[in-house]
C-alpha cells in the first residue's frame, strides 16, 4: 500500500463520520486488511482494494455510529482549516442513503474511477453513475440551502 492509498482510506473515514478518533482507528482496522489481502492476491489493484476495505469497516462502524453527528476533537491529529465548514456536508450525510455517501466520498473525494468502484463493489458503472448523478443533486441542494441560510443570518 501506498502512501496515497493510505491517505484515501484515512480521508474516507473522516468524511465518512465526521469523527477524528473513529476515523484514525478504522483507518487503522483497514490498512491491516489490506496488507492482509495483497499478501494473498498481490495483483489485487490498491484501489480496488481501498474500496473493499473501507466499505467491509464501513459496515462494521455503522451500529455504533449516529450518522450525521459529529464528534470533531483536537487530539485527533487532523487539522481541518478554521474557515472550513461542514453544515452542508452533515445535511447531505443525513438526507442522502448509504450508497450516495460512499460513492461521493469514494469518486469526488478520493478520486476513484467508476470502473474501480464497480469492480470492488460488484455492481455496474451505470448503476454507479446513476447514484452519483442522484447524490450530487442532493449536496448541490444542501449547499443552495446551507448558503440562503448564512446570507440570511449575515443581514
Amino acid at each position: 500500500m501506498s502512501e496515497k492509498d493510505v491517505r484515501n482510506i484515512a480521508l474516507f473515514f473522516f468524511f465518512a463520520l465526521l469523527d477524528n478518533r473513529r476515523a484514525i482507528d478504522l483507518t487503522t482496522q483497514a490498512l491491516v486488511y489490506c496488507r492482509q489481502k495483497k499478501d494473498k492476491n498481490p495483483q489485487l489493484s490498491n484501489n480496488v482494494l481501498v474500496v473493499m476495505a473501507t466499505k467491509k469497516f464501513w459496515e462494521k462502524s455503522q451500529k455504533a455510529h449516529l450518522r450525521g453527528l459529529p464528534f470533531l476533537t483536537a487530539d485527533g491529529g487532523w487539522v481541518v482549516p478554521e474557515k472550513v465548514e461542514f453544515g452542508p456536508w452533515r445535511e447531505f450525510q443525513k438526507n442522502s442513503t448509504l450508497d450516495e455517501l460512499l460513492i461521493v466520498i469514494w469518486i469526488k473525494i478520493l478520486n476513484l474511477s467508476f470502473l474501480e468502484v464497480s469492480e470492488a463493489l460488484g455492481v455496474t458503472e451505470g448503476t454507479l453513475r446513476y447514484r452519483m448523478a442522484r447524490a450530487l443533486r442532493k449536496l448541490g441542494a444542501m449547499t443552495n440551502l446551507f448558503s440562503k441560510k448564512i446570507d440570511q443570518v449575515s443581514l
